[in-house]
């Protein structure tokens, strides 16, 4: 599934009066289309004269990118009502998942039969379901060892990462093409060079309509 706004809301309500006392002042919600969470809430802070931190200006999101079971979006909630159930109360952790998270992830799953984590790897079925038509600019490299991988480039670093990709130990061949094929959506854009690495068979059916791109000078276009 993917959750709405009112599904948010009404689960936010639940939890809070199951988990939280109902203790938790409401706040904006939002969706999102952002592949690199599944939850967040947003803040602003500021410093105390004692050098804790005031937590202010809160704004819940959820991604709607995959599609999810139900389960899952809803530890997704519950996981970012912990953050915001901490920061609220004006809470000092150790870290984004300190001792203060932790211990009160630990107390909704023992309580409540939930199966709360610090993260969520992502199913070959729930990365399927990004299905968003964008263009990719892909480097595809293969080690000396045999093993095959993608570095995906924002395009403010597509020179620099051009340049890089060869230095990395092992390097053996590498190209750079564009696609469009949803399957790459679920890599991060790179800053640095960094190799996903997948199975070759996999990696070429995702190939097949990928166009390669060439460097002259100073520009990079698309091989006629």
């Amino acid at each position: 599934m993917r959750a709405t706004i009112d599904y948010i809301k009404r689960k936010f309500d639940e939890y809070n009066e199951l988990c939280f006392e109902g203790k938790l002042k409401p706040l904006p919600f939002k969706l999102s289309n952002a592949k690199s969470f599944l939850g967040a809430v947003f803040y602003q802070r500021e410093k105390n004269p004692d050098g804790t931190w005031h937590y202010y200006g809160f704004v819940f999101k959820i991604s709607t990118v995959m599609d999810l079971p139900e389960n899952v979006v809803e530890d997704t909630i519950l996981h970012e009502m912990i953050h915001y159930y901490i920061l609220s109360n004006q809470m000092q952790d150790t870290g984004p998942h300190g001792k203060l998270f932790i211990a009160k992830m630990k107390e909704i799953n023992v309580k409540f039969n939930r199966n709360l984590s610090v993260t969520h790897r992502s199913t070959k079925e729930e990365q399927n379901s990004d299905k968003r038509i964008q263009q990719h600019l892909v480097c595809v490299s293969r080690l000396r060892n045999g093993k095959r991988g993608v570095t995906l480039a924002m395009k403010s670093r597509l020179f620099e990462l051009w340049d890089a990709m060869p230095n990395i130990p092992n390097m053996a061949e590498w190209k750079w093409v564009v696609s469009t094929d949803p399957y790459f959506n679920r890599f991060p854009k790179a800053t640095k060079p960094v190799i996903y690495f997948v199975p070759s068979e996999e990696l070429e059916e995702h190939l097949k309509d990928a166009k390669e791109l060439i460097k002259q000078g100073n520009s990079i276009r698309i091989r006629k």
